[in-house]
């Protein structure tokens, strides 16, 4: 058993459930990506967030299940009479729970959960229902819901009618970071600027010298391309980064390109303004084989694996793929 702090005061009891996990039949509901959740927020201008209070444990485990999670204390043997956290299944289990629960109330996100609306009048009546139905279902919130606000932090971004930032706390937690002593902490480090990757062109490219340095066959040395890097990741973040909220009905474009090490690639859209905007910068290191490839192959599979890794915003669309690497024309032709 762990005592987990909580930022409140409050305490989490913990189990080790290593062993039950592995024994477990785990039921299928895929968990929406962040991405897939923010780009439900297209013209909401007013938003609510909801949190359920020990959401997990507002879900009662059957008699069954119950002795499954015995564990040992010094004052005895004790068991969890609801959905203890530790459980490898209850992740999407309660997001399932959570979907069944609001299903059919729109302007609603079950993502912890947010309800929002493209005015004030809207949002409300939205808000209503979901109360509503929360309180004949006996699910208890907390006192971290937000109401109505015209921005609000969701899911480690800072959210506003126009656009999507990086949440403060979060970029903050990486320009403090101290230079790296050893590759555990290097990979600490990439590790937290993986998850706000999104607003950084050529991210790839920008973080191979920290990468090298995780490869086993290469000695520790922090040299002065390491900090280079390292201090160039740190200002890029430090600097405001905003990307706008993706409009399903906008002109869409995907612009890729290939380095020696890397791919790199920007989702944009055209605003009301005539302005294209980023939606989503993405980038990834290139294996060694594919490193070997000839340059035509690489840009190829630049614009190849960007619509791929772009799919959920682009599926059913009609989209512009721009490379400035003009060979591809005859390769791939004027229209995929």
């Amino acid at each position: 058993m762990v005592v987990v702090p909580k930022a409140n005061g409050d305490i989490r009891i913990c189990v080790d459930m290593t062993n039950l996990n592995e024994a477990l039949c785990r039921e299928r509901h895929i968990l929406p990506s962040v991405e897939q959740s923010l780009a439900q927020l297209d013209g909401s201008r007013v938003f609510t967030k909801l949190d359920a209070r020990l959401g997990f444990w507002q879900i009662p485990l059957s008699s069954e299940s119950r002795a499954l999670t015995t564990f040992i204390t010094p004052f005895g043997r004790y068991c969890f009479n609801v959905l203890p956290f530790g459980i490898a299944s209850g992740p999407e289990h309660f997001q399932r729970r959570m979907s069944q629960l609001l299903d059919g109330l729109s302007g609603v996100i079950v993502h912890e959960d947010d309800v929002c609306g493209r005015d004030r009048a809207e949002h409300d009546g939205r808000l209503t229902a979901v109360l509503i139905r929360l309180q004949e279902t006996g699910l208890t919130l907390n006192e971290k819901c937000t109401f109505a606000q015209s921005e609000v932090l969701f899911l480690g971004h800072k959210i506003s009618a126009a656009r999507i930032e990086p949440d403060p706390e979060k970029i903050s937690a990486i320009t403090d970071m101290p230079i790296p002593q050893n590759v555990a902490e290097v990979r600490t480090f990439l590790g937290m600027a993986t998850y706000v990757g999104k607003f950084l062109p050529q991210f790839s490219d920008t973080t191979k010298p920290l990468r090298d340095l995780l490869a086993k066959e290469n000695d520790w040395s922090w040299g002065h391309v390491q900090q280079v890097a390292f201090d160039k990741i740190k200002r890029d973040l430090a600097s405001q980064r905003v990307l706008a909220q993706y409009r399903p009905h906008a002109k869409t474009k995907v612009s890729a390109d290939a380095s020696s090490f890397g791919l790199g690639a920007v989702l944009t859209q055209m605003q009301d303004n005539i302005e294209w905007r980023p939606i989503a910068y993405i980038s990834r290191s290139l294996s060694d084989t594919e490193q070997r490839y000839a340059q035509v192959e690489k840009e190829a599979l630049a614009i190849t694996w960007a619509c791929e890794r772009l799919s959920q915003y682009l599926i059913g669309l009609q989209f512009t793929a721009e490379t400035d690497h003009k060979p591809l024309l005859a390769l791939l032709g004027t229209k995929a």
